[in-house]
């Protein structure tokens, strides 16, 4: 359900962000490469501006490049807390 939730958030909220759709895990990989930042830049936006603490896809191997991974093992009020976050960040 917090996946679904997850998708939903950011196809209605924050466009140039996609899932790619996992087989089942509670590991999510973000495409971010819309948003036109380097992987540092995207490392930095994430934990400073959002306050979301999700690992770049980078320190999985070059194929990471402009993605991020969310652990969504967390309460699913934490998880919509930290979208709301990244969305607010992104407006300012």
């Amino acid at each position: 359900g917090t996946r679904d939730r997850v998708r939903d958030y950011l196809q209605q909220h924050l466009s140039q962000i996609k899932l790619i759709e996992p087989e089942g895990t509670y590991l999510l990989w973000l495409d971010c490469r819309e948003m036109g930042m380097s992987d540092k830049q995207l490392k930095d936006f994430f934990v400073r501006q959002a306050g979301v603490g999700l690992s770049p896809g980078a320190m999985f191997g070059t194929e990471g490049s402009g993605h991020m991974r969310m652990n969504i093992g967390a309460p699913r009020s934490v998880i919509m807390q930290a979208l709301e976050n990244i969305s607010n960040a992104l407006r300012t």
